[in-house]
């Protein structure tokens, strides 16, 4: 029997998978939850212990010490499967570990935003996209006289979820003074970082199964993010999967955007970048009642995606079993869609102390007893039904339950 070892912040939905193939499954993580399955041999960094406080994950994660954790491991399997982490970072010691990786091992290109914008900006339509070093931010400045009607956005060059990202508002010109810039800016001090233009519109994640010499686009989704619920920021908060026109903000268009341009456009970005396995194309099918809807494209994600469970649930398969099939240069047949699946990403508003979450829908349940500090990720929802409304009613239902079973702690 092979063995193979999955690497990731949170590896509970590929170990879920893994446990229905034919390997002997090894793990290392960063979260390690309640309801993650116990599999041959696993390490974790995070140790969730009752009456305890589980950090900050922003300034507790770091990719190194998770590789380094896994170096043991490394050594015994025959297989590497990377979830939310870099093949970038096997260097030094563990470069020679990158041939067991099933999935992409150069990714740089992709990665870097700036990068991937220059690459594409010719064939696709894009965001205005400037890289901004700090120590010269007042270019800022001269970008938006230039662009007086655009709202505008920064972003790290590197990263994913949606962390980092912030809305600059230049309706409010009247607060555009040295002391205002240093304060918006302060986080990236002796960084360079992207400052693009804010595109309004739906947020669509295609997912793509791709070989070397074919990628096929499986299903596309629409992405929610926390403004999406009334919060002031870009988090990645979960999906409705599939993205279909019953599920379109913007209902009132002269012209449909259907999934076989989402499709062709997505195929075409992974083929240019060589991606193999499961990887993902975000874009955002901009709203203009007085014009054609128009799809910009925002970045690759060279990665499993968030929508990983409602897309198994939604088409029926093992999603790792077809990245694997994929690497090694099959494609699997892709059933037709056999209903609605939503996730929801269940942020704190305050800090707590986590009860029984053993709730229907709800996975990444933290140990009982444990605190869960302002702002963290606190569990999962992930519903699903042949009928979109019952599918909300049940992800409703779950967070309704989940807040139950929270208690405020100071």
């Amino acid at each position: 029997m092979e063995k193979l070892l999955i690497i990731g912040i949170n590896t509970r939905s590929l170990l879920n998978s893994a446990s229905k193939l034919n390997f002997c499954t090894y793990s290392t993580s960063y979260f390690f939850t309640a309801d993650s399955k116990r599999i041959y041999k696993e390490k974790h960094v995070l140790k969730q212990i009752p009456g305890k406080s589980c950090g900050i994950f922003e300034e507790d994660y770091n990719p190194e010490k998770l590789l380094e954790l896994s170096l043991e491991f490394m050594e015994e399997v025959d297989k590497i499967i990377l979830s939310g982490i870099s093949p970038n970072i096997f260097k030094g010691n563990y470069k020679k570990f990158r041939k067991k990786i099933i999935g992409n091992h150069d990714v740089d290109t992709v990665e870097n935003k700036y990068k991937f914008y220059k690459k594409i900006r010719n064939d696709f339509l894009v965001p205005k996209t400037y890289k901004i070093d700090y120590d010269h931010i007042d270019e800022i400045v001269d970008i938006l006289n230039q662009h007086s009607d655009t709202s505008f956005i920064t972003k790290p060059l590197q990263g994913s979820g949606g962390y980092g990202v912030k809305y600059l508002d230049y309706t409010k010109k009247h607060y555009f003074n040295d002391s205002y810039f240093e304060n918006y800016f302060s986080e990236y001090e002796g960084e360079t970082f992207l400052f693009q233009e804010f595109i309004e519109g739906d947020n669509i994640s295609s997912s793509v199964l791709s070989t070397k010499k074919q990628a096929q686009n499986i299903i596309n989704s629409k992405m929610l993010t926390e403004s999406n619920f009334g919060e002031n920021n870009f988090k990645y908060s979960g999906n409705i999967v599939p993205y279909t026109n019953i599920l379109k903000s913007n209902t009132n268009s002269a012209n449909e955007i259907n999934d076989k341009e989402i499709k062709d456009i997505s195929e075409k970005i992974i083929s240019k970048f060589s991606l193999v396995g499961s990887n993902g194309v975000d874009m955002i099918i901009k709203n203009d009642k007085n014009k054609n809807e128009e799809i910009y494209i925002i970045e690759a994600n060279p990665r499993f995606q968030g929508t990983y469970e409602c897309v198994e649930k939604v088409l029926g398969i093992n999603l790792l079993d077809a990245h694997i099939k994929a690497y090694d240069g099959e494609l699997i047949n892709i059933p037709n869609t056999n209903g609605y699946s939503m996730k929801k990403i269940i942020y704190t508003k305050e800090r707590i102390k986590v009860g029984d979450l053993f709730i229907d829908n709800v996975y990444d349940i933290p140990y009982n007893g444990v605190i869960i500090e302002k702002d963290q990720p606190l569990s999962t929802i992930i519903s699903y039904d042949k009928n979109i409304k019952n599918t909300k009613n049940k992800l409703k239902k779950a967070i309704f339950d989940v807040n139950k079973n929270i208690y405020s702690y100071h």
